[in-house]
């Protein structure tokens, strides 16, 4: 034992031991090495994975440029421009440019977590593709307006993104520090141990000289690293910084992005909670902003915006009742919100993959009424705002459904004014459309409240009465008649019109409300036809005389004029030479094959088909080969109808039937209705001036029927009137009748006219219109309208009927 303490054997002793304690360290300084560069490599890791939480960036961008393009493309479609279209189209590539930041990276991880962002995604690239087709025609507004509402859908869900992108990066970078820190805490105790070992080992270095210079060396050795390893660290510090920046920057572009929405915005988390809102939204319900903390619940902002007086308790309740089925449900969906201000919210809710909502807000109030309007126009006459045939078909399918069972019956009034067009020609269509409004308003003020008045087009209205009898509905047209034929005051002119009515009653028709309408329209028809001013009801022989017009039409256009047709001729009487001076040729049908067709019946159809415009041309050419052949040299009349002078050329026609005949023109009188002169255009004056150049004489026949007759007889070229029948027929009884043909004949003759008294049927009418100073008469106390061969005869014989004059 004392040996081993002897100074020899302690020196070995002490070598042996720092040899031992030299190994230690420096297998110590291996291991730490070691473990320091596991260290670094996971420290460079944690930084790798900072820098590719990118998410938020990406989605903010993408939202940010999809709200620029939306709003460059409401612009666009507002005021157009080509400015405006470069912008859109800039926009739009910049926008396609993010899709590609949403199917890459980190962002495609992000992406595959939730089905609903893969959805979002899909929808948006599919968008893009539809807005690309669109793109060469942008700058047509109704093209920007259907791109604007094809975004509109999508930017409640790219919103709904990004705050989840925004989320998703701050859990990601979360756990980054998370690791950082341990990393801190790893690094700190390995440095603890280093300088532990190095003054252990700098100890033993005083007591052995060699082992200094081995020590130095491996001490210079672990300095280097743990410089290195500093520098790292303060790599990984910037790094850190770096990343909480460009997150504090990608929240500053999300919350500029709320901020300048056009919509406003509510976002809630799974407990029912307020996570953020934007101003656009408190602005649009008068809620101040601090009253929107987080945390607020949709019951406390109901309240606020029933405490802000922008929604009623009533309207309040009901959308925070239907939010609430949608919340339930887990469902997407929009509602539409009346505020007190009369304007329209319409509410876009969309569910949120990790439960929570967001809520975007839109004032419609515009297009909503907009689309009011249009939906008013379409169903309602826009000159009276009564219902259109549109309209009127609904209502009447829904009175004919609800009245099933009712003993009484549903009546169809169709209503169509008197001599409107007169109105119409004469003091022009401003005129008219005010007196088509007063019409509208006197029926309106006649009928009860749940009847329907509709104008169906031109002066034709439709009166439905539910519940009515056949007597009431009856009453109920000759008021309106009577109300109608009251005369109207209209921008300084006195205006008179009368009123014709059709009915048609359910229990009569069974066939649905087409058919009511179409019997009511026959039965008015049938009215017009029996002098107008007057109301029938609906008969089922209207429907076949209806049918045998239209046969008639068909035998008319394959009719063969010189076998069917036939004229006749009545002879004119001057009453002071008390000779025939002139006959009148009628047109007669005998050859059709469904027999005896009156003047009356098939004249209409020619005019209404245009076929009178060639049937007109074969009389004229008849009436003048046969007048050739009259004795006496005797003029012939001959009517025209209007539809000559507006389809044909009237002029030349004339001129080359004459030429044909070789009638001279001074022997032919054209006859002419006020109808063609109230157009009262320069092309019918032209044409009249040009007939009368050619020698023939214009007489204006029916003279006294019409709407402010005696202007024309100032303002056209007319050499003979002839007074309507209708004036003649009650001369002998009636003393307005007779003080009118003795204004007719004084005026006529003072302007050098010849008068010709129409519908002499007795000798006392005859005896008081000679008594007037009537120049000739016409009519069946003399002769009735006979065949060429006939009125010949006529012609060369004397008649005692003449003496009477």
């Amino acid at each position: 034992m004392g040996s081993l303490f002897a100074p020899g054997s302690r020196r070995a002793f002490a070598f042996h031991l720092l040899k031992t304690l030299l190994i230690g360290t420096i297998a110590a300084f291996a291991i730490a090495a070691a473990y320091l560069s596991l260290v670094i490599y996971e420290r460079q890791a944690s930084i790798g994975k900072i820098s590719r939480y990118d998410v938020a960036w990406s989605a903010s961008q993408g939202m940010n440029e999809y709200l620029r393009l939306s709003q460059r493309l409401t612009a666009l479609a507002a005021s157009g421009g080509e400015p405006l279209k470069a912008d859109v189209q800039l926009r739009f590539d910049i926008l396609k440019s993010r899709l590609n930041l949403f199917t890459s990276g980190q962002f495609q991880t992000f992406v595959s977590e939730a089905p609903e962002r893969e959805d979002t995604v899909r929808r948006l690239s599919e968008l893009l593709k539809e807005l690309d087709a669109m793109m060469a025609r942008i700058g047509e507004p109704e093209v920007a307006r259907s791109a604007v509402r094809s975004m509109a859908p999508l930017e409640t869900d790219l919103i709904g993104l990004a705050s989840e992108a925004n989320q998703y990066s701050a859990i990601q970078m979360a756990k980054v520090d998370n690791e950082l820190l341990r990393l801190h805490g790893n690094f700190s105790a390995v440095a603890v141990g280093f300088f532990l070992c190095s003054l252990a080992f700098i100890g033993l270095l005083g007591w052995h000289n060699r082992l200094l210079t081995h020590t130095y060396d491996a001490l210079n050795t672990v300095n280097a690293d743990l410089r290195r390893t500093s520098k790292d660290l303060e790599g990984a510090n910037a790094a850190v910084l770096e990343a909480n920046h460009a997150l504090a920057t990608q929240n500053g572009l999300f919350d500029a992005a709320l901020s300048n929405m056009s919509h406003g915005l509510c976002m809630f988390d799974a407990d029912q909670r307020l996570i953020v809102s934007n101003g656009k939204f408190a602005t649009m319900y008068g809620v101040p902003p601090e009253s929107l903390p987080p945390g607020t619940t949709p019951e406390e902002l109901k309240l606020s915006s029933i405490k802000a007086g922008s929604s009623t308790q009533q309207s309040a309740e009901l959308a925070y009742w239907k939010q609430q089925q949608l919340i339930d449900n887990r469902k997407p969906g929009i509602l539409l919100q009346k505020l007190t201000d009369g304007r329209i919210i319409s509410v876009s809710h969309q569910p949120m993959e990790r439960g929570g909502w967001v809520a975007t807000y839109e004032d419609i109030t515009e297009r909503h009424q907009a689309e009011e309007r249009i939906a008013h126009m379409a169903r309602h006459d826009p000159l009276t705002g009564l219902p259109n045939r549109l309209l009127l078909r609904e209502r009447l399918e829904q009175i004919l459904m609800q009245s099933h069972g009712h003993q009484k019956d549903t009546a169809v009034l169709c209503l169509d004014l008197d001599n409107f067009k007169n109105v119409n020609d004469t003091l022009g269509h401003p005129i008219g459309d005010a007196l088509l409004r007063e019409v509208a308003s006197r029926v309106s003020g006649l009928v009860r409240e749940d009847d329907v008045v509709a104008r169906l087009g031109g002066d034709e209205f439709l009166i439905v009465q539910p519940a009515v009898g056949r007597d009431e509905a009856g009453r109920v047209a000759r008021r309106l008649i009577e109300a109608l034929e009251q005369p109207y005051q209209l921008d300084g002119h006195l205006v008179v019109v009368g009123a014709s009515i059709g009915i048609a009653l359910e229990s009569e028709t069974k066939t649905g409300p087409d058919d009511l309408v179409k019997n009511a329209d026959l039965a008015l028809y049938r009215a017009k036809s029996d002098g107008r001013g007057t109301y029938q009801f609906y008969k089922p022989e209207m429907d076949d005389r209806l049918q045998r017009r239209r046969m008639l039409e068909l035998d008319l256009r394959a009719a063969d004029f010189d076998k069917e047709f036939e004229l006749a001729f009545q002879p004119i009487i001057n009453l002071q030479s008390k000779a025939v001076t002139a006959v009148e040729a009628l047109l007669r049908w005998p050859g059709c094959q469904r027999g005896h067709v009156t003047p009356d019946e098939f004249i209409p159809i020619a005019e209404s088909t245009g076929l009178i415009v060639q049937l007109g041309a074969w009389v004229l050419e008849g009436a003048c080969r046969q007048a050739m052949s009259l004795p006496g040299k005797v003029n012939v009349a001959v009517n025209l109808s209007p539809s000559q002078f507006r389809r044909g050329n009237i002029v030349d026609t004339v001129s080359t039937v004459l030429a044909m005949t070789g009638l001279p023109a001074e022997r032919l009188e054209l006859e002419i209705t006020e109808s063609l002169l109230l157009d009262d255009s320069k092309e019918t004056l032209l044409a009249l001036n040009r007939l009368h150049a050619l020698g023939v004489l214009i007489s204006l026949d029916d003279f006294g029927t019409g709407y402010s007759s005696l202007s024309y007889l100032r303002n056209f070229p007319v050499d003979k009137v002839k007074i309507d029948r209708s004036f003649i027929a009650e001369i002998a009884g009636n003393r307005d009748h007779m003080a009118i043909v003795s204004a007719i004949v004084n005026l006529a003759h003072a302007l050098e006219i010849t008068t010709i008294a129409e519908g002499v049927e007795t000798e006392e009418q005859l005896l008081i219109v000679r008594a007037t100073g009537c120049d000739a008469v016409q009519g069946h106390f003399f002769s009735a309208p006979k065949p060429a061969a006939q009125i010949r005869k006529y012609l060369e014989k004397p008649h005692d009927r003449l003496t009477l004059a």
